[in-house]
């Protein structure tokens, strides 16, 4: 039976009606557009890797869920075309895709949707996509933009697609038992492994600092609401190696470069506003996939977050990645992941009324401003129907009460920035992407002219930092 875990499910048990939770993504392409009947076609073919498109979600009441295929599928319900408004340039891209991204999807059928875009002013056509967070995380999300946007993965094309039929409610509901209970012993299992290990009293301090940091109360700001379901979306986009240099200069990661612009960017959107705090608190996703991701086939969440303070009192760039570098490193080695992690598995092994509770009480004791999402992109270029891939840019979804998100993704030599707002707490997002590029390009050129002057002695400690942020 395929059970949806306890973390994908508590993105629906998450969701209101200010606060949809799906993920989106705006897909730019080269050539002309195809025609629609083409696209499905296309998709049709390919969707035998990727199952759980054609798959909703089953199960009274959520307490027994599992996906199950879909009777009715049928790809006219997920795949459509539209035109930009004249002249199809930037903002009419955004605009679009802004309202399109803001449509629930129905809970009734598979947890996606697609828009073919065409009219653009410059050429080539957009591909608008959303997907349930229930069905996918970041990673995945990527690895099915690799399978339908890919090369051809070898297999037949789908000649005819059966579904097979849904379980029974018993054999549904003493499966999801089975899993729970599996789910309780293995957390029993860790549990009992942590105490038993030499230095277990100091890893569950160690565990119990990690809660306390999460819970810690962050800056209330005008960010902090939410007042319509109604997204807007930016975009931006950076060399990746100019991103890359500026965190070398530092010994720091490309996230910690990104957390900094974030930082810089956010300090000059709240000034805008008439508000100065001294830091805002980021929740940053982080995978637990490992270091072989089980692939697009099993879909799902395999996530946990960390929670980093960015500094808006200072304004110097330099400054800010180096205090970012440090409080980063904190985060991963403090066990915040590892705590949010073990609260997921302990989630599992609940019936769905103690799930329910569970995910809502961590929801309110997490304490952030914004989230901020950095997902390593497709290492090889992608293409549909013979069009390459230009350009990717993600929409990362909001939590209630929360107004900004910030998502990026890594293709091809650039870093692309993906912005989505509440629009009536944050209609100027187009101009926060301004503001963030400006951030990167800032942070690039203080680690240029750090270069040009440095001594062998600052040179050899730069070299030390490199090598222990590659460790």
């Amino acid at each position: 039976m395929d059970r949806p875990s306890a973390l994908d499910l508590a993105f629906l048990d998450l969701e209101t009606s200010r606060a949809p939770l799906h993920v989106g993504w705006t897909l730019r392409f080269a050539g002309t557009a195809p025609d629609l009947a083409a696209l499905r076609l296309h998709l049709a073919d390919r969707l035998a890797a990727v199952p759980r498109f054609r798959r909703r979600l089953a199960g009274g009441g959520l307490d027994a869920p599992h996906w199950v295929d879909d009777p009715r599928f049928d790809l006219a319900h997920h795949v459509f075309a539209v035109t930009l408004r004249a002249p199809g340039g930037p903002a009419q891209l955004r605009e679009t895709a802004g309202v399109l991204l803001s449509r629930p999807l129905l809970a009734d059928r598979p947890l996606w949707r697609l828009y073919l875009v065409d009219g653009l002013q410059d050429g080539g056509f957009a591909i608008v996509g959303q997907a349930h967070h229930a069905l996918i995380d970041g990673l995945a999300a990527i690895e099915v933009a690799r399978l339908l946007f890919g090369p051809p993965a070898g297999e037949d094309p789908a000649t005819a697609w059966t579904p097979a039929p849904a379980p029974p409610g018993a054999t549904a509901a003493l499966g999801t038992t089975a899993a729970r209970l599996r789910s309780a012993g293995a957390a029993a299992c860790r549990l009992g492994t942590a105490v038993a290990r030499p230095g277990a009293a100091i890893a569950l301090a160690e565990a119990a600092n990690a809660v306390a940091a999460l819970a810690r109360p962050s800056a209330t700001t005008a960010l902090d609401r939410s007042a319509t379901p109604e997204r807007v979306v930016a975009y931006g986009s950076v060399p990746l190696d100019g991103v890359r240099a500026a965190g070398l200069a530092q010994g720091a990661t490309v996230n910690d470069v990104l957390l900094a612009a974030c930082a810089l960017a956010l300090r000059r959107t709240l000034r805008r506003r008439d508000e100065t705090p001294a830091r805002l608190r980021a929740l940053v996703p982080v995978s637990v996939r490992g270091r072989d991701p089980s692939g697009a086939a099993a879909l799902g969440n395999r996530i946990s977050f960390l929670s980093v303070e960015l500094p808006l009192d200072e304004r110097d760039p330099e400054r800010v990645l180096r205090a970012i570098r440090t409080r980063s490193t904190a985060a991963k080695t403090g066990g915040q992941a590892g705590a949010l992690e073990a609260l997921a598995l302990a989630a599992d092994a609940l019936p769905g009324p103690g799930r329910r509770a569970l995910v809502r009480a961590a929801a309110r004791t997490v304490s952030f401003n914004l989230v901020i999402s950095n997902v390593p992109g497709p290492p090889a270029p992608l293409e549909l129907l013979g069009r390459p891939l230009l350009s990717l840019h993600p929409m990362v979804p909001l939590l209630h009460g929360h107004a900004l998100s910030i998502g990026a993704v890594s293709y091809e030599g650039e870093l692309a920035l993906g912005l989505a707002a509440d629009a009536a707490v944050v209609p100027d997002v187009a101009r926060v992407a301004e503001d963030l590029e400006a951030a990167f390009e800032a942070l690039r050129s203080v680690a240029t002219a750090r270069r040009r002057t440095a001594t062998p002695w600052a040179a050899r400690a730069t070299a030390r930092r490199q090598r222990a942020a590659k460790r």
